[in-house]
């Protein structure tokens, strides 16, 4: 089997990698934007990609045909894709609209990353079928990814998480557990909402979810 593995830099992406690299019966392609991150850079191929650049990403998914997608590359920062709307549409909808188009020219599996922000928060804890009511730009453009793949022909998986922690190499940005450690090493004060009941998820355990949906072919 063949997996190609957009957003390999990220937390997420590191973490898969790490898994999926030491399996013999899967062949690794790794992708992120700008060079490898990751210090360990046996058992996989590496290409730097920018999921933007739909020219890019259409001429290494059609010379690789992989057999499995899985896309962690988002802009996930609330505040910056509320700024900059039109970013966060290139990089969370049709980057994702344009993987989709490609899974089903050639007959792969798309696994894509979803989020709780999809709803509003006023009837939790959801269930996958219940509607959606996104409250910020990050949350409609997630939305607006899901709908696409909910429309589309090509075999699809979607997970959606909440709070993704853990440690990684050279991050481009942190993570509550990260942030909040840093924050009492240095003897201040934490300022955190206390109207919030969510489920921060370990990045393995993200991972694990990635790879059993990869080997048990979990659709929908």
């Amino acid at each position: 089997m063949k997996v190609l593995l957009t957003g390999s830099n990220g937390l997420l992406g590191q973490k898969i990698l790490h898994k999926i690299r030491l399996d013999n019966n899967v062949e690794l392609i790794a992708t992120s934007k700008g060079p490898n991150r990751v210090s360990e850079q046996e058992g996989y191929t590496y290409y730097s990609l920018d999921i933007t650049r739909h020219k890019e990403v259409k001429d290494l998914l059609i010379s690789e045909e992989p057999d499995v997608v899985i896309n962690t590359a988002a802009m996930t920062d609330v505040d910056a894709c509320e700024d900059n709307r039109e970013e966060c549409d290139n990089i969370n909808v049709e980057a994702v609209r344009i993987l989709c188009v490609l899974s089903e020219k050639i007959n792969a599996h798309l696994i894509h990353i979803s989020t709780d922000f999809i709803f509003d928060g006023d009837h939790g804890p959801y269930k996958e079928d219940d509607t959606p009511n996104p409250l910020s730009y990050y949350g409609l453009s997630k939305l607006k990814s899901e709908n696409i793949l909910l429309k589309s022909s090509c075999k699809w998986t979607i997970l959606r998480t909440i709070i993704v922690f853990g440690v990684a190499e050279n991050l481009n940005k942190g993570n509550i557990v990260v942030w909040a450690k840093g924050v009492l090493e240095k003897g201040e004060s934490l300022d955190i909402i206390d109207d919030q009941f969510r489920s921060p998820t370990l990045a393995e355990d993200l991972a694990d979810a990635c790879i059993l949906a990869v080997k048990k072919k979990v659709y929908g």
